[in-house]
C-alpha cells in the first residue's frame, strides 16, 4: 500500500503531536488481523461503532472505516522507530 506521512505538530512543548498516515485505499476492518499479528490490541466497541482503535506498549492508532487516513500517537516520547515500524507495516499491506 502506498503511504504518506503527515506529521501534525503540537500546540505547546509539553504536549506530542501525532502522525497521520494518509493511504492509497480506504480503510477496511479486513486490516484488523494483520494489526493483531503484529502485537497491537483491538477495542471492539470502537470496532462496532465503525472505527479503527488498535494500540500497542507504543503506540495508538485511530480511523473511522471507509476512510483513507490512519493517525497514530505515541504513548512514550521519542517514539519516532515505532511510527517508523508502523508505516512500514502499512506498506506492506
Amino acid at each position: 500500500m502506498k503511504v504518506e506521512r503527515i506529521v501534525v505538530k503540537a500546540h505547546c512543548k509539553a504536549c506530542q503531536g501525532a502522525t497521520v498516515f494518509k493511504l492509497d485505499a480506504p480503510l477496511s476492518k479486513n486490516l484488523l488481523p494483520l494489526f493483531i499479528d503484529n502485537g497491537f490490541t483491538e477495542t471492539t466497541h470502537f470496532t462496532k461503532s465503525g472505527l479503527l482503535y488498535i494500540e500497542n506498549n507504543d503506540l495508538i492508532a485511530t480511523g473511522a472505516f471507509g476512510s483513507d487516513q490512519i493517525t497514530v500517537k505515541c504513548k512514550k516520547t521519542n517514539c519516532q522507530d515505532f511510527i517508523n515500524d508502523f508505516e512500514d507495516l502499512l506498506t506492506k499491506i
